[in-house]
């Protein structure tokens, strides 16, 4: 089953600080909805722990992101994979320059998911994922302009 969500949203703030925040995973990974961990690995590699809600099911998740390309100051892609879950997925967020103090960002966000789980939820299941990339690339954004102030 798979669930797909892209969002795109207008910031404030040239180009530039966008960039800065959205390379720094520390930056917003805590604005992840159901957010309650990660742990940088490496450059490229890390690991985050959040809580899911399918309907009123809670669930934890592990989820391993690979970075798999990053384009300054225009784009991230990055890879998941579950480690307590059977799930793939991939993603990216992205800058596109308006003017010199206007970016639209975008995120994206496909998941993969075999579980018994998401199976039995399975109308529930894209409009979690829709959910989980609108509200990250809102509230990524209302971080960002903050911080430009």
């Amino acid at each position: 089953m798979n669930g797909i969500g892209i969002h795109q949203i207008s910031v404030h703030t040239p180009q530039s600080r966008v960039w800065e925040f959205v390379r720094d995973l520390n930056a917003w990974a805590h604005l992840v909805p159901g957010y309650i961990e990660h742990t940088i690995l490496s450059v490229s590699q890390s690991v985050w722990k959040f809580n899911a809600h399918y309907g009123v099911v809670k669930k934890k998740v592990h989820v391993q992101v690979e970075i798999t390309e990053w384009m300054e100051p225009v784009q991230v892609k990055f890879k998941l994979k579950g480690v307590n879950q059977t799930l793939t997925g991939e993603g990216y967020f992205k800058a596109e320059k308006i003017s010199n103090t206007t970016t639209d960002m975008t995120g994206y966000l496909k998941i993969q998911s075999t579980s018994v789980l998401a199976g039995f939820l399975e109308s529930l299941f894209d409009k979690m994922i829709h959910n989980l990339t609108k509200e990250l690339t809102e509230a990524v954004a209302d971080a960002i302009q903050r911080n430009n102030k």
